[in-house]
């Protein structure tokens, strides 16, 4: 299968979809942009070409000016996936004095665009200023939309394969990984198997669960993690590993202790909870945080999480 590349440097890349193994290309800013083009049909689908891709980056001015100016309408409708849950939420409570979001100003942006539409429109960015991050686009009712972004990296960028080797079987790796995070966290005697190596963010994520009964005596609280897009993405690297892209969220429901009528010590700021609800003494509360991860599975098919971005997403009071 061909590959070609633009930017800086002329190379291919490998980009998976975890519906199918997909080959890529990669390219910088600084080119012309254009339309995308559209297949004929029903479904309408662009077809992605790397100007077409670089064309939908500008969503992410857009969405700057949209949060600053507190118009969610345009959250809305720029937004998808995860980012459409906060982008749904968040902005109202932003309206009733939460604080606003602050999206940096992207440069010096890379795109990865997969060669196959089977598992719809998108592609996946990497902004290197002010500080290293990734992005994932999808082509959404007619329209691009940010799906996941920006998630931070926590070190060094990894560098993406020039050669692809080994797809099939790291796909079948990388569909594994949002499960198996739902596994860590509710597993914390470990006996799934699941494991991150020392000093991982997710241990951290973990150890503070489950710490978060004790912190809240004598209320109640209880925590479900779930899946917060039932889709990923992942890119392959040069080591034959790969990196996903994908998203969970955490449901913390805290009621009063026995005998009492409010909790005592609300996991969430009287600030927040006010945006959020319109309530300052809530008798309950049910929040919604979003968690935001790269994940890095080696060839061996060891995970450790570079890339992380909590968000309150949403609160509601009983």
């Amino acid at each position: 299968m061909g590959l070609m590349g633009w930017g800086r440097r002329r190379r291919g890349v490998s980009v998976l979809s975890l519906a199918g193994v997909l080959a890529g290309v990669v390219a910088c800013g600084g080119q012309p942009v254009a339309e995308p083009v559209f297949s004929e049909g029903a479904s309408a689908s662009p077809v992605l070409t790397v100007e077409a891709a670089e064309a939908a980056l500008e969503i992410l001015p857009e969405l700057r000016e949209a949060w600053r100016e507190t118009d969610c309408d345009k959250v809305e409708s720029l937004t998808g996936w995860a980012e459409g849950e906060l982008g749904a939420t968040v902005c109202k409570a932003v309206r009733n004095g939460r604080r606003g979001v602050n999206l940096p100003s992207y440069s010096d942006i890379e795109v990865f665009l997969p060669a196959e539409d089977e598992d719809g429109a998108w592609f996946t960015a990497l902004a290197r200023k002010p500080d290293p991050a990734y992005f994932v686009f999808a082509y959404e009712s007619g329209t691009w939309r940010l799906a996941l972004g920006p998630i931070p990296l926590l070190g060094k960028v990894p560098e993406p394969d020039s050669v692809p080797t080994a797809a099939a079987d790291m796909i079948v790796k990388a569909r594994l990984v949002p499960q198996q995070y739902l596994t860590y966290l509710t597993d914390p005697a470990g006996v799934s198997g699941v494991a991150f190596p020392s000093g991982d963010p997710v241990r951290t994520v973990l150890a503070e669960l489950l710490r978060t009964p004790r912190r809240v005596r004598p209320d109640r609280i209880s925590v479900d993690v779930r899946l917060a897009v039932d889709s990923a993405r992942a890119l392959l690297l040069d080591d034959g590993g790969a990196l996903v892209f994908h998203a969970i969220t955490l449901v913390f429901t805290q009621k009063p202790g026995s005998g009492r009528r409010a909790i005592r010590h609300p996991r969430y700021a009287t600030a927040d909870v006010r945006a959020f609800t319109g309530k300052s003494k809530p008798g309950s509360l049910t929040g919604s945080e979003i968690v935001f991860l790269i994940t890095r599975v080696s060839a061996a098919g060891k995970m450790s999480t570079i890339g992380l971005r909590r968000e309150l997403a949403h609160i509601t009071a009983g």
